[in-house]
């Protein structure tokens, strides 16, 4: 119908104007598009240049990181096998002190709501039960600074995709163990009320305490590759740019043998620490961790962009 149309139209230019200016408008167009178009033309639309341009970049990214997810994951067996052969009576006397420090520590005395992990001996974690339990007892004072308060929020895994809450509790007894023997919280209370979810809190938390299978001085996480962590942090830290908040600090805990002298690779979506806790003492990374939060700097910390 089109091809007749236009070939009526070459035959009599004059039929264009005869016509209303809508119908005029939409045979001129057609009239454009058939001069301007060859069924062999080589070019293509914008759109198609730049996928094509982008499908020929994706063997070469695809291959970079299959090469970081290679060495991420010999990475893990070697700090797996370390914290395997860790002396017991070492591991519990690093627990105590990394505890000891944050507890002491001005920027945690100071917060006022909090995510942390609750630790698991199976996966060789950094001990937090005596942090967990100075929280919920909320103790007034510690001899010497005003212990503030708090609200704490712990994790609790939705799915096999990355899908982890933060929810809030006020006592131990709040936690059940999982169907891996992980103390989580169940998604809701004694009363059967839904839990407070961070994401769904009227206010920001100011500290994250979180875990990691290894650490660089830069502020390189090493998590055990579920992503749970890095997703999580996203979403939030994204949240808090939304709103408007202050974006919290993001502390780690560490044993000595799992801070690598080398740097950790990483992909885009892994989300780096502002300090790390070790039975050395604590490690300020970014610029955050010093100027807003008085962090010491221990000698060998390094500071890196936030």
């Amino acid at each position: 119908m089109t091809r007749q149309l236009l070939t009526l139209l070459d035959r009599n230019s004059n039929s264009v104007a005869a016509m209303s200016s809508s119908a005029a408008a939409a045979i001129t167009k057609l009239i454009f598009i058939r001069n301007n178009h060859h069924p062999r033309s080589h070019s293509l639309p914008p759109f198609q240049v730049a996928a094509m341009s982008n499908n020929s970049k994706q063997p070469e990214e695809e291959g970079h990181l299959e090469s970081i997810f290679k060495q991420k994951k010999i990475l893990r067996s070697k700090v797996r096998q370390a914290l395997k052969s860790m002396d017991p009576p070492l591991r519990s006397q690093e627990d105590d002190v990394i505890q000891t420090i944050v507890s002491e520590a001005p920027w945690f005395k100071s917060s006022k709501r909090l995510c942390a992990y609750i630790s698991c001996s199976s996966l060789r974690e950094v001990d937090t039960s005596k942090l967990l339990s100075q929280i919920l007892h909320n103790p007034s004072t510690d001899g010497s600074m005003l212990q503030t308060a708090k609200t704490l929020y712990v994790p609790r895994v939705e799915d096999k995709n990355s899908n982890m809450r933060m929810l809030n509790i006020s006592c131990i007894d709040d936690l059940v163990a999982n169907s891996m023997n992980i103390l989580e919280p169940a998604s809701v209370d004694a009363a059967g009320n839904e839990r407070e979810d961070v994401m769904h809190a009227n206010d920001p938390v100011d500290l994250l305490i979180l875990p990691g299978l290894a650490f660089d001085r830069t502020g390189r996480r090493l998590g055990r590759g579920g992503g749970y962590y890095d997703t999580f942090l996203k979403n939030y830290k994204d949240l808090a740019k939304e709103r408007n908040w202050r974006q919290p600090l993001l502390v780690a805990l560490s044993y000595s043998v799992q801070i690598m002298d080398e740097a950790i690779p990483i992909t885009p979506s892994d989300i780096p620490v502002d300090a790390l806790v070790s039975p050395s003492g604590v490690i300020p990374i970014s610029p955050a961790a010093v100027e807003r939060y008085g962090f010491c700097r221990f000698p060998h910390s390094s500071v890196a962009p936030s």
